[in-house]
């Protein structure tokens, strides 16, 4: 046997198998998002200096699927001025500095909310209530790296399999176990990929309740130890954060459909995103469409249009 043929042989197996791992890490896809587009009509879209006018109607392009509202950000870029639309409020846009960002949806309820656990010597703690940074005195959660710890007064269960939208109640049976850290992810040898588990946790304490989904452990700029969720009040819950205004404003652009689907902007649903006590645009109005479902920009069919001509 030639020694010297079967190891190049060998390298050049080990070389091809590196090079195919690193062909399959850099063209990672992510399954967040959508192939939806969105399809602009400018048909009765008026601009005066009234308060309630229609600036623009949506649509889905054919082939498209039912898109969550609770999953959907949609905003006005006019001038250098972004309005969020939705159904009643939206996020303030003058947070602080914090290493807990939420955003709110536009079905003015749930929260995506992004944490900073790039810190993997001490950890971020997290009030899921107050959407807020807190402290070891007062959290119901703690990131460092993928490490994510829940709070003693916790009680949690983890719905296999569902989507947001199916949890609507509390489960019957609720772990009191915080002692080891939540195992809510799977790591994809295959690409390098941390992946949350497929379902939905739901956290209570103190009297309140929230349904909590792991979308990603990346930020936007693919970025890892920065875990994403969608966060929500479930059953009768209050949630303390829809009321704080740091954090939620009125939305100035009103989200308007005669679908009665509460939970989706359906396949075949119009929108019309109206005025809503605020002039945005009064006279000639560049305006510039800023959407993304589950955190991932969609496409629309006329990013940039002007009304008012």
């Amino acid at each position: 046997m030639n020694w010297k043929k079967l190891a190049a042989a060998v390298a050049i197996l080990v070389v091809i198998a590196a090079a195919f791992w690193s062909y399959l890490v850099v063209t990672y896809e992510s399954e967040l998002g959508t192939s939806n587009v969105v399809q602009v009509d400018l048909t009765d879209s008026v601009s005066n200096s009234a308060t309630d006018n229609q600036l623009v109607s949506l649509d889905f392009s054919n082939g498209a699927e039912d898109l969550s509202w609770s999953s959907l950000e949609i905003g006005l870029l006019i001038g250098e001025q972004s309005y969020g639309c939705s159904f009643g409020s939206q996020s303030n846009s003058e947070l602080g500095e914090s290493k807990v960002v939420p955003k709110l949806g536009a079905d003015g309820q749930t929260f995506t909310t992004e944490v900073d656990a790039t810190d993997s010597e001490s950890y971020t703690f997290f009030d899921v209530a107050q959407q807020l940074e807190s402290n070891a005195s007062e959290f119901w959660m703690k990131f460092s790296s993928t490490d994510i710890y829940l709070d003693s007064g916790v009680t949690w269960a983890f719905v296999d399999g569902a989507d947001f939208s199916d949890v609507q109640t509390v489960p019957d049976e609720m772990s009191n176990q915080t002692e080891d850290r939540l195992e809510w992810y799977e790591y994809d040898m295959s690409v390098h990929r941390v992946n949350p588990n497929d379902g939905v946790y739901v956290f209570a304490k103190d009297e309140m309740s929230f349904k909590v989904k792991f979308l990603t452990y990346y930020n936007e700029a693919d970025e890892s130890r920065y875990p994403t969720m969608q966060i929500a009040s479930v059953g009768n819950s209050s949630f303390p954060a829809l009321d704080n205004p740091d954090l939620v404003i009125p939305s100035p652009c009103k989200i308007v459909t005669d679908d009665l689907d509460a939970d989706f902007w359906n396949a075949n649903e119009t929108i019309h995103l109206i005025e809503k006590g605020e002039n945005l645009c009064d006279g000639v109005c560049i305006i510039e469409l800023e959407i993304k479902y589950e955190t991932v920009d969609v496409e629309t069919d006329l990013p940039k249009f002007e009304i008012g001509q």
